[in-house]
């Protein structure tokens, strides 16, 4: 009787663990493609495929949310080539953002946006 019982709390401690599944998203997309989905969220979990190639990213460990979510998250050492969960957190827009080289992705510099987002 005491292992049925600790069934259904395990099966609720895998769903917990395991969290929401997440949003299939493309190598192209971006928080701001993605604003009807997220709508008033301030972290959400994305699923990247694999093989994104270099797309448009500006910024460094904060990019701005017109930048390409998998390949900021390639930037910033998150995933790889094979892709994989990202969460994503929303932030409010930076004064400036500084581009760089890292793992492979070259991001760009841009000035003053609206909107930023880190990637985990």
């Amino acid at each position: 009787m005491k292992i049925l019982k600790l069934i259904p709390v395990a099966a609720l401690l895998a769903v917990i663990a395991c969290g929401p599944d997440p949003i299939q998203i493309t190598c192209d997309q971006s928080v701001k493609d993605l604003k009807d989905t997220v709508a008033g969220k301030t972290s959400f979990v994305v699923a990247c495929p694999s093989s994104c190639g270099e797309r448009s990213v500006w910024g460094t460990d904060v990019y701005t949310t017109d930048s390409s979510i998998c390949t900021a998250a390639r930037h910033a050492g998150v995933i790889d080539t094979e892709g994989g969960k990202v969460e994503v957190e929303v932030l409010a827009g930076q004064d400036s953002y500084s581009g760089s080289e890292r793992n492979g992705v070259s991001t760009g510099s841009w000035n003053s946006y609206p909107g930023s987002f880190k990637v985990k």
